[in-house]
Protein backbone atom coordinates (compact mmCIF):
# COMPACT_ATOMS: atom_id res chain seq x y z
CA UNK A 1 0.00 0.00 0.00
CA UNK A 2 1.58 3.38 -0.79
CA UNK A 3 2.14 5.88 1.92
CA UNK A 4 2.14 9.83 2.23
CA UNK A 5 4.93 11.32 4.02
CA UNK A 6 5.39 14.93 5.62
CA UNK A 7 8.70 16.64 6.39
CA UNK A 8 8.76 17.54 9.88
CA UNK A 9 10.97 20.75 10.72
CA UNK A 10 13.87 18.40 11.47
CA UNK A 11 14.11 17.26 7.40
CA UNK A 12 12.65 14.08 8.13
CA UNK A 13 9.60 12.06 6.71
CA UNK A 14 6.80 11.06 8.95
CA UNK A 15 3.61 8.97 7.09
CA UNK A 16 0.55 10.28 7.48
CA UNK A 17 -2.40 7.73 8.85
CA UNK A 18 -4.49 6.25 6.51
CA UNK A 19 -8.14 6.43 7.08
CA UNK A 20 -11.78 4.75 5.79
CA UNK A 21 -14.56 6.33 5.41
CA UNK A 22 -17.20 5.94 7.43
CA UNK A 23 -20.38 8.34 5.84
CA UNK A 24 -20.34 8.03 2.01
CA UNK A 25 -21.74 11.19 1.44
CA UNK A 26 -20.27 13.33 3.83
CA UNK A 27 -16.34 11.80 3.01
CA UNK A 28 -16.86 10.91 -0.76
CA UNK A 29 -19.69 13.09 -2.12
CA UNK A 30 -19.48 16.30 -0.31
CA UNK A 31 -15.51 16.69 -0.79
CA UNK A 32 -16.27 15.99 -5.06
CA UNK A 33 -19.12 18.20 -4.86
CA UNK A 34 -16.68 21.24 -3.41
CA UNK A 35 -13.96 20.30 -5.47
CA UNK A 36 -14.43 18.09 -9.27
CA UNK A 37 -10.69 18.38 -9.98
CA UNK A 38 -10.95 15.59 -7.94
CA UNK A 39 -11.59 13.96 -10.80
CA UNK A 40 -7.83 13.57 -12.18
CA UNK A 41 -8.46 15.50 -15.75
CA UNK A 42 -5.35 15.31 -16.64
CA UNK A 43 -4.63 12.04 -16.14
CA UNK A 44 -7.69 10.73 -17.80
CA UNK A 45 -6.28 13.12 -21.19
CA UNK A 46 -3.30 14.66 -20.66
CA UNK A 47 -3.36 16.49 -23.81
CA UNK A 48 -6.37 17.85 -23.52
CA UNK A 49 -6.96 17.88 -19.78
CA UNK A 50 -10.63 17.00 -18.73
CA UNK A 51 -12.38 20.01 -17.14
CA UNK A 52 -16.24 19.45 -15.19
CA UNK A 53 -19.32 21.58 -15.39
CA UNK A 54 -21.76 20.06 -13.24
CA UNK A 55 -25.25 18.87 -14.55
CA UNK A 56 -26.98 17.60 -11.19
CA UNK A 57 -26.17 15.78 -8.24
CA UNK A 58 -28.38 13.07 -7.51
CA UNK A 59 -29.72 12.77 -11.05
CA UNK A 60 -33.24 11.10 -11.04
CA UNK A 61 -33.67 7.65 -13.54
CA UNK A 62 -36.89 7.04 -14.46
CA UNK A 63 -37.81 3.19 -14.48
CA UNK A 64 -38.34 1.81 -17.99
CA UNK A 65 -41.44 0.19 -17.43
CA UNK A 66 -43.12 3.33 -15.59
CA UNK A 67 -41.10 6.30 -16.54
CA UNK A 68 -41.47 7.46 -13.05
CA UNK A 69 -37.67 8.19 -11.30
CA UNK A 70 -36.60 5.37 -9.72
CA UNK A 71 -32.99 5.27 -9.28
CA UNK A 72 -30.44 8.20 -9.54
CA UNK A 73 -26.66 8.66 -10.20
CA UNK A 74 -24.63 10.35 -7.72
CA UNK A 75 -23.04 12.80 -10.13
CA UNK A 76 -24.00 13.97 -13.75
CA UNK A 77 -21.30 15.96 -15.40
CA UNK A 78 -19.88 16.76 -18.79
CA UNK A 79 -16.59 17.82 -19.56
CA UNK A 80 -15.25 20.41 -22.07
CA UNK A 81 -15.91 18.47 -25.30
CA UNK A 82 -19.46 17.20 -24.22
CA UNK A 83 -19.20 14.55 -22.92
CA UNK A 84 -21.69 13.00 -20.38
CA UNK A 85 -20.09 11.54 -17.37
CA UNK A 86 -21.56 10.06 -14.70
CA UNK A 87 -19.67 9.74 -11.25
CA UNK A 88 -20.75 6.74 -8.75
CA UNK A 89 -19.23 7.43 -5.16
CA UNK A 90 -18.46 4.25 -3.06
CA UNK A 91 -16.99 3.80 0.60
CA UNK A 92 -14.37 0.50 0.36
CA UNK A 93 -16.35 -1.26 3.35
CA UNK A 94 -19.63 -0.79 1.02
CA UNK A 95 -20.03 -4.62 -0.25
CA UNK A 96 -21.50 -3.07 -3.67
CA UNK A 97 -18.33 -1.12 -4.61
CA UNK A 98 -17.53 -4.66 -6.27
CA UNK A 99 -18.83 -6.78 -8.96
CA UNK A 100 -22.38 -5.49 -8.68
CA UNK A 101 -21.95 -1.65 -8.77
CA UNK A 102 -20.81 -1.97 -12.44
CA UNK A 103 -24.27 -3.74 -13.49
CA UNK A 104 -25.84 -0.95 -11.91
CA UNK A 105 -24.09 1.67 -13.63
CA UNK A 106 -24.48 0.14 -16.85
CA UNK A 107 -28.04 0.15 -16.22
CA UNK A 108 -28.49 3.87 -15.50
CA UNK A 109 -26.67 4.45 -18.38
CA UNK A 110 -28.86 2.36 -20.64
CA UNK A 111 -32.26 3.90 -19.07
CA UNK A 112 -31.56 7.64 -18.28
CA UNK A 113 -30.85 8.75 -21.96
CA UNK A 114 -33.90 7.67 -23.06
CA UNK A 115 -35.73 9.93 -20.84
CA UNK A 116 -33.50 12.98 -20.62
CA UNK A 117 -33.90 15.45 -23.14
CA UNK A 118 -31.87 18.78 -23.90
CA UNK A 119 -34.09 21.23 -22.16
CA UNK A 120 -34.18 18.85 -18.99
CA UNK A 121 -30.26 18.35 -19.05
CA UNK A 122 -30.15 22.27 -19.45
CA UNK A 123 -32.34 23.09 -16.75
CA UNK A 124 -30.57 20.89 -14.65
CA UNK A 125 -27.16 22.60 -15.41
CA UNK A 126 -28.57 25.85 -15.08
CA UNK A 127 -30.31 25.28 -11.56
CA UNK A 128 -26.85 23.68 -10.79
CA UNK A 129 -24.99 26.67 -11.78
CA UNK A 130 -27.34 29.14 -9.75
CA UNK A 131 -26.91 27.29 -6.74
CA UNK A 132 -22.97 28.07 -7.44
CA UNK A 133 -23.78 31.35 -7.57
CA UNK A 134 -23.12 31.72 -11.00
CA UNK A 135 -25.10 31.45 -14.37
CA UNK A 136 -24.85 28.77 -17.15
CA UNK A 137 -23.25 31.05 -19.29
CA UNK A 138 -20.01 31.97 -17.18
CA UNK A 139 -20.32 28.36 -16.34
CA UNK A 140 -19.13 27.60 -19.83
CA UNK A 141 -17.42 30.57 -20.40
CA UNK A 142 -14.77 28.51 -17.03
CA UNK A 143 -14.95 25.58 -19.02
CA UNK A 144 -14.00 26.85 -22.64
CA UNK A 145 -11.93 29.68 -22.23
CA UNK A 146 -10.93 29.46 -25.25
CA UNK A 147 -13.86 28.49 -27.78
CA UNK A 148 -16.65 30.51 -28.67
CA UNK A 149 -19.75 27.56 -28.09
CA UNK A 150 -22.90 29.16 -27.52
CA UNK A 151 -25.24 27.82 -24.61
CA UNK A 152 -27.43 25.49 -26.88
CA UNK A 153 -25.11 24.02 -29.22
CA UNK A 154 -23.04 22.55 -26.56
CA UNK A 155 -26.50 21.19 -24.64
CA UNK A 156 -26.93 19.57 -28.45
CA UNK A 157 -23.94 18.41 -28.06
CA UNK A 158 -24.28 16.79 -24.97
CA UNK A 159 -27.59 14.67 -25.93
CA UNK A 160 -26.49 13.69 -29.18
CA UNK A 161 -22.95 11.89 -27.08
CA UNK A 162 -25.95 10.39 -24.98
CA UNK A 163 -28.34 9.55 -28.10
CA UNK A 164 -25.36 8.03 -29.64
CA UNK A 165 -24.17 6.08 -26.67
CA UNK A 166 -21.08 7.90 -26.19
CA UNK A 167 -20.52 8.72 -22.59
CA UNK A 168 -18.17 8.13 -19.66
CA UNK A 169 -19.02 6.47 -16.10
CA UNK A 170 -16.45 6.95 -13.33
CA UNK A 171 -16.28 4.64 -10.45
CA UNK A 172 -15.28 7.43 -7.33
CA UNK A 173 -13.52 5.08 -4.29
CA UNK A 174 -11.54 5.45 -1.51
CA UNK A 175 -10.66 2.17 -2.50
CA UNK A 176 -10.96 0.01 -4.99
CA UNK A 177 -11.09 -3.98 -4.94
CA UNK A 178 -8.52 -5.74 -7.11
CA UNK A 179 -11.99 -7.77 -9.25
CA UNK A 180 -13.42 -3.95 -9.72
CA UNK A 181 -10.09 -2.98 -11.16
CA UNK A 182 -9.99 -6.02 -13.52
CA UNK A 183 -13.26 -5.29 -14.59
CA UNK A 184 -13.06 -1.72 -15.76
CA UNK A 185 -9.78 -2.99 -17.30
CA UNK A 186 -11.35 -5.58 -19.23
CA UNK A 187 -14.52 -3.35 -20.13
CA UNK A 188 -12.81 -0.69 -21.33
CA UNK A 189 -10.54 -2.76 -23.73
CA UNK A 190 -14.23 -3.71 -25.00
CA UNK A 191 -15.82 -1.07 -25.09
CA UNK A 192 -15.43 1.24 -28.17
CA UNK A 193 -17.64 4.86 -27.70
CA UNK A 194 -17.60 4.94 -24.07
CA UNK A 195 -15.35 4.98 -21.44
CA UNK A 196 -15.58 3.19 -17.62
CA UNK A 197 -13.12 4.03 -15.25
CA UNK A 198 -11.92 4.10 -11.62
CA UNK A 199 -10.85 6.67 -9.15
CA UNK A 200 -9.56 5.81 -5.94
CA UNK A 201 -9.53 8.78 -3.87
CA UNK A 202 -7.51 7.75 -0.55
CA UNK A 203 -7.58 9.71 2.45
CA UNK A 204 -4.72 10.75 4.69
CA UNK A 205 -4.60 12.10 8.43
CA UNK A 206 -1.82 13.81 10.70
CA UNK A 207 -2.73 16.54 13.22
CA UNK A 208 -5.85 17.31 11.87
CA UNK A 209 -5.23 17.88 8.46
CA UNK A 210 -7.08 15.35 5.49
CA UNK A 211 -5.03 15.10 2.08
CA UNK A 212 -7.13 13.12 -0.63
CA UNK A 213 -4.76 11.20 -3.12
CA UNK A 214 -6.75 11.04 -6.32
CA UNK A 215 -5.74 8.24 -8.86
CA UNK A 216 -6.54 6.59 -11.97
CA UNK A 217 -7.23 3.51 -13.00
CA UNK A 218 -8.71 1.18 -15.78
CA UNK A 219 -7.23 3.72 -18.83
CA UNK A 220 -4.65 1.69 -20.50
CA UNK A 221 -2.61 3.90 -23.26
CA UNK A 222 -3.92 1.24 -25.93
CA UNK A 223 -7.37 1.83 -24.71
CA UNK A 224 -7.18 5.37 -24.82
CA UNK A 225 -5.41 5.86 -28.03
CA UNK A 226 -8.21 3.02 -29.75
CA UNK A 227 -10.92 5.67 -27.76
CA UNK A 228 -9.06 8.70 -29.56
CA UNK A 229 -10.45 7.79 -32.88
CA UNK A 230 -13.78 8.57 -31.60
CA UNK A 231 -14.26 10.83 -28.88
CA UNK A 232 -12.33 13.19 -31.23
CA UNK A 233 -15.81 13.64 -32.66
CA UNK A 234 -17.68 14.85 -29.70
CA UNK A 235 -14.87 17.52 -29.62
CA UNK A 236 -15.67 19.42 -33.12
CA UNK A 237 -17.98 22.46 -32.80
CA UNK A 238 -21.22 22.10 -34.30
CA UNK A 239 -21.00 20.81 -37.82
CA UNK A 240 -22.99 21.40 -41.71
CA UNK A 241 -26.39 20.58 -41.47
CA UNK A 242 -27.76 17.53 -42.75
CA UNK A 243 -29.50 17.09 -45.57
CA UNK A 244 -31.85 14.09 -47.04
CA UNK A 245 -28.78 11.97 -49.11
CA UNK A 246 -26.33 11.87 -45.89
CA UNK A 247 -29.49 11.37 -43.59
CA UNK A 248 -30.91 8.43 -44.97
CA UNK A 249 -27.26 6.67 -45.52
CA UNK A 250 -27.34 7.17 -42.15
CA UNK A 251 -30.22 6.31 -40.81
CA UNK A 252 -29.99 2.86 -43.74
CA UNK A 253 -26.70 1.44 -41.82
CA UNK A 254 -28.10 2.05 -37.96
CA UNK A 255 -32.30 0.47 -39.03
CA UNK A 256 -34.18 -2.81 -39.79
CA UNK A 257 -35.17 -2.85 -43.34
CA UNK A 258 -38.77 -1.81 -41.87
CA UNK A 259 -37.71 0.90 -39.27
CA UNK A 260 -35.77 2.41 -42.29
CA UNK A 261 -39.12 2.07 -44.43
CA UNK A 262 -41.20 3.77 -41.97
CA UNK A 263 -38.77 6.87 -41.58
CA UNK A 264 -38.31 7.02 -45.18
CA UNK A 265 -42.61 7.35 -45.72
CA UNK A 266 -42.13 9.56 -42.59
CA UNK A 267 -40.26 12.12 -44.42
CA UNK A 268 -42.11 11.88 -47.66
CA UNK A 269 -45.42 12.58 -45.47
CA UNK A 270 -43.80 15.40 -43.96
CA UNK A 271 -41.99 17.23 -47.07
CA UNK A 272 -45.45 16.96 -48.98
CA UNK A 273 -47.09 18.80 -45.99
CA UNK A 274 -44.80 20.85 -44.10
CA UNK A 275 -44.11 24.46 -44.72
CA UNK A 276 -40.43 23.74 -43.95
CA UNK A 277 -38.03 21.28 -43.15
CA UNK A 278 -35.47 22.03 -40.80
CA UNK A 279 -32.14 19.89 -40.69
CA UNK A 280 -29.82 19.30 -37.87
CA UNK A 281 -26.05 20.08 -37.26
CA UNK A 282 -24.87 17.42 -34.96
CA UNK A 283 -21.70 15.77 -35.85
CA UNK A 284 -22.23 12.15 -35.33
CA UNK A 285 -26.10 12.00 -35.53
CA UNK A 286 -28.62 13.79 -37.56
CA UNK A 287 -32.20 14.68 -37.91
CA UNK A 288 -34.82 16.35 -39.75
CA UNK A 289 -37.54 18.09 -38.07
CA UNK A 290 -40.97 19.83 -39.87
CA UNK A 291 -42.22 23.05 -39.49
CA UNK A 292 -46.47 23.50 -39.85
CA UNK A 293 -47.20 26.88 -39.81
CA UNK A 294 -50.78 26.31 -38.71
CA UNK A 295 -49.20 25.21 -35.18
CA UNK A 296 -46.08 27.55 -34.90
CA UNK A 297 -43.15 28.71 -36.68
CA UNK A 298 -40.63 26.35 -34.75
CA UNK A 299 -40.65 23.11 -35.26
CA UNK A 300 -43.18 20.25 -34.23
CA UNK A 301 -41.05 17.58 -33.77
CA UNK A 302 -37.47 15.76 -35.08
CA UNK A 303 -36.54 12.30 -36.61
CA UNK A 304 -33.00 10.85 -35.66
CA UNK A 305 -31.11 9.03 -37.83
CA UNK A 306 -31.47 6.23 -35.80
CA UNK A 307 -35.49 6.54 -35.79
CA UNK A 308 -36.37 7.99 -31.92
CA UNK A 309 -39.48 10.73 -32.76
CA UNK A 310 -39.16 13.41 -30.63
CA UNK A 311 -41.99 15.98 -30.01
CA UNK A 312 -40.67 19.54 -29.78
CA UNK A 313 -42.29 22.01 -26.74
CA UNK A 314 -40.41 24.58 -27.87
CA UNK A 315 -43.43 27.61 -26.97
CA UNK A 316 -44.74 28.12 -23.88
CA UNK A 317 -47.06 25.88 -23.09
CA UNK A 318 -49.90 28.14 -21.93
CA UNK A 319 -49.40 29.76 -25.65
CA UNK A 320 -52.18 28.63 -28.57
CA UNK A 321 -49.24 27.00 -30.23
CA UNK A 322 -47.89 25.03 -26.56
CA UNK A 323 -51.46 23.67 -26.14
CA UNK A 324 -51.46 22.20 -29.64
CA UNK A 325 -47.63 20.33 -28.59
CA UNK A 326 -49.59 19.33 -25.82
CA UNK A 327 -52.71 17.97 -28.16
CA UNK A 328 -50.56 16.59 -30.22
CA UNK A 329 -48.65 13.79 -27.63
CA UNK A 330 -51.82 13.52 -26.29
CA UNK A 331 -53.09 12.43 -29.47
CA UNK A 332 -50.15 10.16 -30.44
CA UNK A 333 -49.90 8.61 -27.22
CA UNK A 334 -53.46 7.05 -27.57
CA UNK A 335 -52.85 6.06 -31.49
CA UNK A 336 -49.62 4.85 -30.36
CA UNK A 337 -50.27 3.08 -27.34
CA UNK A 338 -47.14 4.32 -24.87
CA UNK A 339 -47.35 6.58 -22.56
CA UNK A 340 -44.56 9.14 -22.12
CA UNK A 341 -43.21 11.59 -19.42
CA UNK A 342 -45.58 14.34 -18.81
CA UNK A 343 -44.48 17.64 -19.75
CA UNK A 344 -44.20 20.26 -17.44
CA UNK A 345 -41.87 22.63 -19.47
CA UNK A 346 -40.86 24.65 -22.43
CA UNK A 347 -38.19 23.27 -23.79
CA UNK A 348 -38.74 19.40 -23.50
CA UNK A 349 -38.45 16.81 -26.10
CA UNK A 350 -39.79 13.47 -24.96
CA UNK A 351 -39.20 10.80 -27.48
CA UNK A 352 -40.57 7.67 -29.04
CA UNK A 353 -38.18 4.92 -29.60
CA UNK A 354 -38.25 3.46 -33.51
CA UNK A 355 -39.60 0.31 -31.90
CA UNK A 356 -42.57 2.23 -30.30
CA UNK A 357 -43.68 3.96 -33.58
CA UNK A 358 -42.41 2.53 -36.83
CA UNK A 359 -46.07 -0.24 -37.25
CA UNK A 360 -47.92 2.50 -36.66
CA UNK A 361 -46.43 5.08 -39.00
CA UNK A 362 -49.80 5.99 -40.96
CA UNK A 363 -51.44 6.38 -37.88
CA UNK A 364 -48.44 9.11 -36.95
CA UNK A 365 -49.30 10.86 -40.42
CA UNK A 366 -53.38 10.75 -39.63
CA UNK A 367 -52.78 12.17 -36.00
CA UNK A 368 -50.48 15.19 -37.58
CA UNK A 369 -53.26 15.71 -40.34
CA UNK A 370 -55.36 16.21 -37.63
CA UNK A 371 -53.53 18.28 -35.74
CA UNK A 372 -52.79 20.75 -38.49
CA UNK A 373 -54.99 20.80 -40.84
CA UNK A 374 -58.70 19.18 -39.13
CA UNK A 375 -61.58 20.90 -39.43
CA UNK A 376 -61.84 21.03 -35.36
CA UNK A 377 -58.02 21.64 -35.25
CA UNK A 378 -58.31 25.83 -35.00
CA UNK A 379 -61.73 25.91 -32.63
CA UNK A 380 -59.55 23.02 -29.81
CA UNK A 381 -56.99 25.32 -30.27
CA UNK A 382 -58.82 28.02 -28.78
CA UNK A 383 -60.33 26.39 -26.28
CA UNK A 384 -63.81 25.83 -27.81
Amino acid sequence: MPHVYVFNEGGKTEPMSRVHCKDEIRELQDILDSNYDLLPGDQIDPDDPCRWLLIKREMPVPDPATGANRWSIDFFFADQSGMPTFVECKRFEDTRSRREVIGQMLEYAANGPEFWDMGLIRQYAEASARHSKSTIEDSLRALQPNEEVSVESFFERVTNNLREGQLRIIFFLEEAPNELKRLVVFLNKQMVSSEVLLVEAQQYVRDGIRVVVPALFGFTEQARQVKKTVTVKSRESKGEPWNEGRFFDEARSKLEHSEFDAVQRLYEFSKSLADDIRWGTGTTIGSFSPIFGKVSSKSLYTVWTGGALSLNFLDPLDSDAGKRRIEFKQLLETSLGVRLPDVSRQGQQPSFRVSEWYKKEKDVEDVVKELTHGKDAEARAHGA
